[in-house]
């Protein structure tokens, strides 16, 4: 942004010299018009002689005169010509970086974080003291940039899981924006709800997405040790389909779906953490070999 401003000075700066400049040029060009548009002293002589006609001396300070005054309307004419691209190119410049300063709508988007996190959900039963399970949970880092001057508004998002190649899908809405503790515990921090994002600026949200089958339905959440894609839609304004669309995958290994049925049989909330597009490998001791291979060639 700050570039910018500096630039648009620069142009604005150069449009009114270039203008000066031109406007200079003219009225230089028309002084010395005015000026050798003045008897000279041969033509003065000539006009209070009796002669009628003129001398070859008269003559030839005519043709200068003459000759002088259309060299200096051609580099006037050039220097204007100049002058006026030079005042065109600032002016566009000027009006394209404005544009890109001060004008330009909001554009907002969205990355993924590298993990998704999940685990199971249970009701809690106060009188009893009983814990029934009831779902799968999800809590998803992102982050919303933009990099327009103008301000915009994520107004919701949803989360779409399905296995690989598979025709049953999970559509979601987001519930709440949720925060971890010191302890690494997740936490609800607020109510899921529009996320104003100012120009220029960047928010990110870890949002959580509940899936709880209802009851007497076979739609249950299937945790298997299995390739999954994750779709985000979302939306910007309040409209029916979403302005935003981002895809990524994630592998549920048997190591997860494992500890997951674990936690359900103690009847214990507790995350499991799963890298998304399998982007993030595990600390590796390695040789310099294997690093050149993996990074560098």
């Amino acid at each position: 942004m700050n570039k910018n401003k500096i630039l648009l000075a620069i142009c604005t700066t150069t449009l009114l010299l270039t203008i000066s400049v031109q406007l200079f040029a003219q009225q230089s060009s028309k002084t010395f018009v005015a000026e050798n548009s003045k008897p000279s002293y041969g033509a003065s002589l000539a006009q209070q002689s009796l002669t009628l006609s003129p001398t070859a001396s008269q003559k030839m300070l005519a043709l200068n005169d003459t000759s002088v005054i259309q060299q200096t309307k051609k580099e006037t004419d050039w220097s204007a010509t100049i002058a006026t691209v030079v005042s065109i190119l600032s002016l566009g410049v000027s009006s394209v970086v404005a544009y890109t300063s001060y004008f330009r709508q909001a554009d907002i988007k969205l990355c993924f974080s590298r993990d998704l996190i999940f685990f199971p959900i249970f009701i809690d039963d106060v009188p009893t003291g009983s814990r029934t399970f009831k779902g799968v949970g999800f809590n998803l880092p992102l982050a919303f940039y933009n990099w327009s001057p103008q301000g915009g508004t994520i107004q919701r998002i949803r989360l779409v899981i399905s296995k690989h190649n598979h025709d049953n899908l999970y559509d979601m809405a987001w519930t709440t924006f949720v925060k971890i503790t010191d302890a690494g515990d997740f936490v609800n921090d607020n109510l899921a709800q529009p996320i104003p994002i100012k120009g220029c600026s960047s928010v990110n949200k870890v949002i959580r997405f509940d899936w709880i089958a209802e009851q007497g339905t076979t739609n249950s959440f299937d945790v298997q040790s299995v390739k999954y894609q994750l779709t985000i839609f979302g939306w910007t304004k309040n409209t029916e389909k979403p302005s935003l669309r981002y895809e990524t995958s994630f592998n549920i290994e048997k190591e997860h779906s494992q500890k997951f049925e674990d936690s359900v049989k103690a009847k214990l909330s507790q995350a499991i953490w799963v890298s998304l597009e399998e982007n993030e490998k595990p600390n590796q001791f390695m040789s310099r070999n294997n690093i050149k291979k993996l990074y560098l060639e």
